[in-house]
């Protein structure tokens, strides 16, 4: 599929309620695949999607980072520092 690509959103999150938001959330998106990794097939306008919701959990205790493999090759890696501990998703 022309403008489509796989990414893999892996996120290790210390809080129990955080780590349901984010759950719930990659579920709309993608499946699990192993505890805290899902594999979604999203277009550009998916991706801003689950950026955008996963960015309004305003995860405080860990990170959450993504990274599309397209012909084998890494491309993207999306981390920022959350205010207090861990990262956020940018």
């Amino acid at each position: 599929m022309r403008g489509v690509a796989d990414y893999a959103v892996v996120y290790d999150i210390t809080s129990d309620a955080e780590r349901s938001r984010v759950d719930r959330t990659l579920k709309d998106f993608g499946f699990r695949v192993q505890k805290s990794v899902f594999e979604c097939r999203l277009n550009k306008k998916g991706k801003e999607e689950l950026i955008r919701r996963l960015h309004d959990l305003d995860i405080k205790t860990g990170f959450i980072k993504e990274r599309t493999n397209r012909n084998n090759r890494d491309c993207q890696t999306t981390t920022k520092p959350a205010k207090e501990q861990g990262h956020g998703l940018k």
